[in-house]
């Protein structure tokens, strides 16, 4: 089991326990990586490292400041392990919002509109239709967190850095952060969409100093 803890070396880590390893977004990483489009892909730049290297059964990314949370602090080894042998997918989801209000309220309905143009040129009406409903709900699932077998894990990324090829061919890296916003809204519907069971797990949310816990939406 190894779930990427991603922050930069500038940023301060909750300790962490053997099951989590940190994941600094502005270092050089060894083999095949896509450090370079950081700026636009963010924590992403972690996910495509985790399924080019990473051979563990059950894999996960977490934020630095932003972790799953069980019983007794950070989710454990076997909290995750009871949860995924009835769930597919551990996530967190926001109650009352969407992914619509989220992108078109930070001004970025029209890269949406894209990714989901990408979505119904390559996979069709069906699965656009399904993954539009699911932005218009209420609810969301935030900041590309996830822990699943990696089997499953691997058909995301396979899915995700393949849209977002034709994404950036389109949008041609015009926004900051763009990419990291699309994937954290498809991630979701994409589990549903292929029949995984998604566990809704609590999460923490702490300030930069480590002091202060914050609301779980931040």
């Amino acid at each position: 089991m190894k779930i990427y803890v991603v922050g930069s070396v500038n940023d301060k880590f909750l300790s962490l326990d053997p099951i989590r390893q940190k994941f600094y977004v502005n270092q050089v990483h060894e083999g095949d990586n896509i450090d370079s489009l950081n700026p636009w892909y963010c924590e992403l730049t972690a996910m495509y490292y985790l399924w080019k290297h990473e051979n563990e059964d059950i894999v996960g990314l977490e934020h630095y400041r932003r972790n799953f949370i069980g019983q007794f602090g950070l989710l454990t080894e076997l909290e995750i392990n009871n949860i995924l042998s009835q769930y597919d997918v551990i996530m967190y989801r926001f109650n009352g919002t969407n992914a619509f209000s989220h992108m078109t309220g930070a001004g970025k309905g029209p890269e949406l509109a894209v990714a989901l143009t990408c979505l119904y040129q390559k996979y069709g009406k069906q699965m656009t239709d399904y993954f539009f409903r699911n932005f218009i709900s209420n609810y969301v699932y935030l900041g590309n967190m996830f822990i699943c077998k990696k089997e499953i894990a691997d058909k995301f990324f396979e899915f995700i850095f393949d849209l977002l090829k034709d994404f950036d061919k389109i949008n041609k890296f015009s926004i900051p952060r763009i990419d990291g916003y699309i994937a954290e809204y498809f991630m979701e519907p994409w589990f549903e969409y292929n029949g995984y069971k998604i566990y809704d797990c609590d999460r923490q949310v702490m300030d930069k100093t480590f002091t202060k816990r914050l609301p779980n939406y931040a």
